[in-house]
């Protein structure tokens, strides 16, 4: 693990953090802007993302799984920003498509992770909670819609506190 990666663990953690608040304070007439808001974080989160993973591959180090998950954060970021009030249902399906896979990918990495890092679990409780929150999308995407803000916004806050915690983690043992 790199040096700086606690900076991009903390950063999206303090972003998740921001954007669960907004969700859970909004009133039912903010909602798309908030989609649209969630959609943008994506692309941005999506971009650094993919400029990471660009820059592992260039230095001969494989990262495959940091361009799948920049690839789908674009690409759901990209859909929810352009259009989300035609696409609300789309929205909670490809968001709980993107949650499964990056829950899945988090996990996975955790796994990875476990032999580096004495603290892999705080990146396996934010995979379960990011599964966790696909499966709920699945099973009913169009439910009550000001349940599934206040959902979305208290799994969003519990993940970036977690991700914050692990970016303190990577920071502390990385001497930096």
């Amino acid at each position: 693990m790199k040096k700086n990666n606690w900076v991009i663990f903390v950063m999206n953690g303090l972003i998740s953090i921001i954007l669960g608040l907004l969700f859970i304070s909004a009133d039912q007439g903010r909602l798309f802007f908030l989609m649209r808001i969630l959609g943008l974080v994506l692309v941005a989160g999506g971009a650094v993302m993919f400029y990471s993973a660009f820059k592992s591959m260039k230095a001969k180090k494989s990262n495959f799984l940091l361009l799948f998950e920049a690839v789908l954060a674009l690409l759901a970021g990209a859909v929810i920003a352009i259009s989300p009030g035609k696409f609300m249902n789309l929205f909670l399906i490809l968001l709980g498509v993107w949650a499964v896979v990056i829950g899945l990918l988090q996990i996975i990495a955790a796994v990875q992770m476990r032999k580096k890092m004495s603290h892999h679990y705080l990146f396996t409780l934010n995979g379960i909670i990011t599964l966790a929150f696909g499966i709920l999308l699945f099973y009913n995407p169009m439910g009550s819609t000001k349940g599934l803000q206040f959902v979305i916004g208290i799994l969003a806050v519990v993940s970036g506190v977690v991700m914050v915690a692990l970016g303190v983690r990577v920071y502390r043992i990385k001497g930096n």
